[in-house]
This record gives C-alpha cells, structure tokens and sequence, in this order.
C-alpha cells in the first residue's frame, strides 16, 4: 500500500460522520466512471448498491463502504458471482489486474493469498473490485 493511501486510512480512524455524506451513488459512479470501470459494470455495481440501500438504509450502506478496507463487499465474495462477472467482464478485469500489478510490483496471486482458496477467475475478481472500490471510498472520504 502505498504513502497516500496510508495515510488516507489512518485519517478514516478519527474521521466523523460528515465525511460519509460524500459517500453517495452519484459520487461513486462519477469516480468509477473517472477511473475506467466498465461502464456495465459501473451500471450493474451500482444496481447493487441500490438494492443494499434499500435494504439498510444510506447510513448504514455508507459506514460499510468505508469499512471496507481493501475486503470485496458481501455481494462479490461469493466464487460463483465472482466467476459470473469475470465471465461478463473479463477484459477489463484482465486488463486490471496487469494494472494492479504494475502498481503494486506483486503479482495478482501475491495479491490474493488471502483468498487462494477460490479459483483464478474469482480471485481476480475481487482483487479489482476491492483494491479499486477501496480506492474510490477513501478517495470520497
């Protein structure tokens, strides 16, 4: 992780409740759309979290975002939904990970230890989906 982002996660430590409001869908979809998202997934994320707002309500959907810290939300952690968007979506995701390699100088399996147990599609899949929406999050906040 690098200096930036670091720093960004020891300030979410002491940040106050405000700082959520910056966590909205608009707001999300503007940054994923600005880092290079697929713009189906952009729509298809998005759909989820409406549905999760739905669910819990904006507050408690916005603390979990921010609560993330680089974990895949609920929605993508299971293998056969993380195998379904890398089946939809495997170029861009592909295309990711290289990034994601590049930046960090660790391989995507390095990368993904944590969650070796699944195969190399979902595993690739929440690699992208946690380290960019985590990204995005802290970039919000």
């Amino acid at each position: 992780m690098n200096d930036k982002v670091v720093k960004i996660v020891k300030d979410t430590l002491w940040m106050d409740n405000k700082n959520l409001n910056n966590i909205t869908l608009n707001n999300l979809e503007n940054k994923m759309n600005e880092v290079g998202f697929d713009d189906d997934f952009i729509k298809e994320i998005i759909q989820v979290f409406k549905q999760k707002i739905v669910e819990q309500g904006e507050r408690e959907f916005q603390q979990e975002l921010v609560n993330l810290h680089f974990k895949c939300p609920g929605e993508f952690q299971s293998e056969e939904k993380a195998v379904q968007t890398y089946d939809k979506y495997h170029s861009w995701l592909e295309s990711e990970v290289k990034n994601l390699e590049n930046e960090t100088k660790l391989s995507w399996e390095k990368q993904t230890e944590d969650i070796e147990e699944l195969n190399e599609k979902a595993r690739k899949t929440q690699l992208v989906i946690r380290h960019r929406l985590s990204e995005i999050v802290l970039e919000l906040i």
